[in-house]
């Protein structure tokens, strides 16, 4: 009886300690900042966007955001334009979700190497 108590034991703590690092969520906020892209295309368009993170006072977060684009007209691409936003985030550490202060642009971090802005997804550059 007292070998099978050991072992329950043993079994128990090993759950435990599993699931203290499954209810630990997302990326430490040092792990956010860096480079991301994303390149996409459509009848339309075709665009690609660099945002840059970087991390402003305490939870806040600043982004840098560059998108390069050519519309298309009739099949044929325009030449290329080029817009830039400046974008400030509050990061709420249990989630490692950031939200972007003017819109409310929700932005996750799913892995180290990639990050979403909504349904958009961008990979991290190394």
């Amino acid at each position: 009886m007292k070998k099978q108590f050991k072992s329950s034991s043993f079994i128990l703590l090993g759950l435990a300690a599993l699931s203290f690092n499954a209810c630990k969520s997302g990326l430490s906020s040092g792990d956010i900042a860096g480079t991301y892209v994303n390149d996409a295309q459509s009848e339309a368009s075709i665009a690609h966007d660099t945002l840059v993170v970087e991390q402003g006072k305490e939870n806040t977060y600043l982004l840098h955001r560059k998108t390069g684009f050519q519309l298309s007209v009739n099949g044929k691409l325009g030449k290329q334009l080029h817009e830039t936003e400046e974008w400030t985030a509050v990061l709420d550490p249990k989630t490692s979700i950031l939200t972007e202060s003017r819109k409310g642009k929700v932005i996750a971090f799913p892995d180290s190497h990639s990050m979403t802005v909504g349904k958009r997804l961008y990979r991290r550059l190394h």
